[in-house]
């Protein structure tokens, strides 16, 4: 897996898309900045513990993982697979409800793991086809 990992840096199409995770992970990060300028209508201070810090470690996460993806490294295509994992799809799956205010956030949480699953997927099928 790591070779087919590491020789698939070349591939033309595996940056490209590497880059766009690097966009999306800034992204990321931008949401967790706004949330702890309490920007997005609610008072930061006011929300669960384990959401603020959540914020910190997701945005620490999301600017280190943004850049090691720009630069098409091992490192960052190994911390995006398993910080996903770890870091959000393991928690939105199996502590949901700690993250679950109004009815509708259950949808949301479903709607990011699914689209982290998806980003996850592209990426090792490109990784895995190298053409």
């Amino acid at each position: 897996m790591f070779k087919g990992l590491q020789s698939s840096f070349p591939q033309y199409w595996t940056g490209m898309y590497l880059r766009f995770l690097s966009i999306c992970l800034l992204y990321g990060a931008l949401v967790h900045c706004s949330n702890i300028l309490s920007l997005g209508g609610v008072s930061w201070l006011e929300t669960p513990l384990h959401w603020r810090v959540m914020d910190i470690i997701l945005l620490i996460f999301d600017i280190i993982t943004a850049i090691s993806l720009w630069w098409q490294s091992f490192f960052g295509i190994m911390a995006f697979l398993v910080g996903m994992i770890l870091l959000q799809i393991i928690p939105y799956t199996l502590f949901a409800q700690s993250f679950i205010i109004k009815p509708e956030d259950i949808e949301t949480l479903r709607g990011l793991v699914g689209t982290e699953l998806l980003l996850m997927t592209i990426l090792i099928i490109l990784i895995v086809a190298k053409k």
